[in-house]
């Protein structure tokens, strides 16, 4: 739009002609939108341009004009995955020669699980960045924008990868920074860049804190020490405690894992797998415009930075395997001690920690940091599209401990649980776009006026817990829906005591609710949530029970048609038996036997 189009348009306004008016001149936000921005003059790079400024802008939705997204095709989302991860194996090498002076007396395997999840969650930003900055010069190349930047020198302090996380890919300030660096780099002559001051008048999160596992800044120091000595106790076990395990299991466990590893080792060398030199170049991505190098460095949290690493590493003649816990994304002193543990010869495992896994059509970060290891331990499936992996299904623990758990017969609520509506796009994974996710909101308004006033009462909505950089959850819905009440404290007794569930996205409440046996009404578009072959099958057979439908109205006739004997229509044959397929595929059930399974399987590793 134009400044007079319609609602959620990505498409460019037409370029100027030697015989057509010139149009005005424009300005281009490419960080927080200015107050009083005149929406027929100024484009936004995204609704990124609106997180956490909402409240200034009503009706923004409709009245701006936005950049093309191009990871809305399902095929160049899935090639900028694949480039991402290039971009991350290709630059482990130069960056962990500039972590330390003697990187290369170490052996890869130390550096790339030391740098893999920060490496790839750095590469996410710069390649989904580039793509969005690409198609703005395609669309708006011609047009004279004004466009505001900020300087190169601008310095961030990153306390850890969870801190970036929040304030770099989710920060305003960062993405304004990342996006000047790369339009410079291929910069359009029609524009004009200018430097404005910058202000702090956009929320950002604060700085997060180093994971030290301590009791918290009343706690004493000694009971600071003795939880982190505790928990460095912990995650030193061959399989420490995952979420929804015992200590006990989790020492049993641990026993069955000291003997040396029997089978081959089907650990990827990153480089070899995914660099881009060997072969593996993305055509429909074009090449960045300028080195990654600097990018990655302003981008580094110090608690990478203040590690010490060893001179060498001895390689041992027995190897065995150890399994690591999803604290490796965001503790890098943890994450140390398993790069000296596979920088010895020894052998990693990870094992699925909650919903997507298996069934989303483009998986960037696990295939690259967790399908990469010896082993990962699945909740049932066996194959996850295209993406390598040795892959073992074994029933989860944490969903053992809620098989057939479900007591709401006799409910009075309806359980609506929303998920994360990020206003960057920084998972770079088949999740919808930002613009995608203003639609995904608006549905939920449409759900709940189908659903009507009697409904509406009696429903508790759960929306995602607070992150920067997203749209705004219960603020944005509870007013226009004054009847519905906000669902707060724990999720799953609310989850195991509702009458009916309603999900708007898969994930691992999806899960969770199935063990269970919540009776549930799914809907969401399959189009801005692309499954795997394998995931659009569990689909098309919760579609045809009756439990899944493709729009927000549909979900809402059904929800108020199974409403008064929620708990005999779900539990109906056809219903039950599509319900036990998805639990074989995706939530895997054991009937009390998941110890001796891990046991066995655990022993014959």
């Amino acid at each position: 739009m134009d400044g007079s189009g319609t609602a959620l348009t990505t498409e460019a306004p037409a370029p100027h002609k030697p015989d057509a008016p010139r149009p005005a001149f424009r300005e281009l936000v490419l960080g927080a939108m200015p107050r009083g921005a005149d929406p027929a003059r100024v484009l936004a790079v995204g609704p990124s341009c609106f997180a956490g400024r909402e409240e200034f802008f009503p009706d923004w939705e409709t009245a701006f004009t936005f950049a093309p997204e191009p990871l809305a095709d399902h095929a160049v989302a899935r090639e900028a995955a694949r480039a991402a991860q290039g971009l991350a194996a290709d630059a482990i090498p130069r960056l962990a020669a500039w972590l330390s002076p003697h990187a290369g007396e170490l052996p890869a395997a130390y550096w790339q699980t030391l740098l893999a999840p920060w490496a790839v969650d750095v590469a996410r930003q710069i390649i989904e960045r580039h793509l969005r900055a690409r198609a703005m010069i395609h669309a708006w190349g011609e047009l004279e924008l004004h466009v505001g930047l900020v300087p190169a020198d601008m310095d961030f302090h990153f306390a850890d990868e969870h801190d970036f996380t929040l304030r770099g890919a989710l920060g305003t300030d960062f993405n304004h920074w990342l996006f000047s660096r790369l339009l410079e780099a291929d910069w359009p002559p029609a524009w004009k860049r200018h430097f404005p001051e910058v202000t702090a008048d956009t929320p950002q999160a604060p700085a997060a804190k180093a994971p030290d596992g301590g009791g918290g800044p009343g706690a004493s120091p000694l009971r600071q020490w003795l939880r982190r000595t505790l928990r460095a106790l912990l995650l030193g076990l061959p399989f420490p405690r995952l979420k929804g395990m015992t200590l006990p299991q989790a020492l049993r466990f641990s026993l069955a894992l000291l003997h040396p590893c029997h089978g081959p080792d089907h650990s990827l060398d990153l480089e070899t797998a995914f660099g881009s030199r060997e072969g593996k170049d993305t055509p429909l991505i074009p090449p960045l415009p300028l080195d990654p190098l600097p990018l990655f460095q302003a981008a580094c949290p110090e608690s990478l930075r203040a590690l010490t690493h060893p001179a060498t590493l001895s390689r041992t003649s027995r190897p065995r395997l150890r399994v690591a816990t999803i604290l490796a994304y965001e503790d890098a002193a943890y994450r140390e001690r398993l790069a000296r543990w596979r920088g010895r010869g020894h052998r990693l495992a990870f094992a699925q920690h909650g919903g997507n896994y298996g069934m989303e059509a483009v998986a960037c970060e696990t295939a690259f940091v967790e399908y990469s290891q010896d082993v990962f331990f699945t909740w049932g499936w066996t194959r996850h599209g295209e993406t390598r992996g040795n892959f073992v299904p074994l029933p989860s623990p944490q969903l053992a401990r809620l098989e057939n758990a479900w007591h709401g017969a006799n409910g009075e609520n309806l359980l609506f649980v929303g998920t994360e509506m990020a206003a960057f796009a920084y998972r770079l994974d088949s999740h919808p776009t930002p613009l995608q996710l203003v639609e995904y909101r608006e549905d939920k308004e449409w759900f709940f006026e189908a659903l009507g006033r009697e409904l509406q009462a009696r429903t508790l909505y759960r929306p995602y817990f607070p992150l920067p950089g997203c749209l705004e959850d219960a603020a944005w819905l509870l007013p226009r829906m004054p009847r519905l009440k906000l669902c707060t404290g724990p999720l799953l007794p609310q989850l195991l005591g509702c009458r009916l569930l309603v999900l708007d996205h898969h994930g691992t409440s999806l899960l969770e609710a199935m063990a269970a046996n919540v009776p549930m009404v799914l809907y969401w578009n399959r189009a801005h949530w692309p499954l795997t072959p394998e995931g659009e099958a569990l689909l098309d057979e919760l579609a045809a029970a009756g439990i899944w439908f493709p729009t927000a109205e549909e979900a809402a006739v059904q929800a108020r048609r199974v409403w008064p004997a929620a708990a005999s229509w779900w539990q109906s044959p056809d219903i039950q038996v599509a319900r036990g397929r998805f639990c074989d595929a995706q939530a895997r059930l054991s009937h009390g036997k998941e110890v001796p399974l891990w046991t066995q399987t655990l022993k014959a590793l």
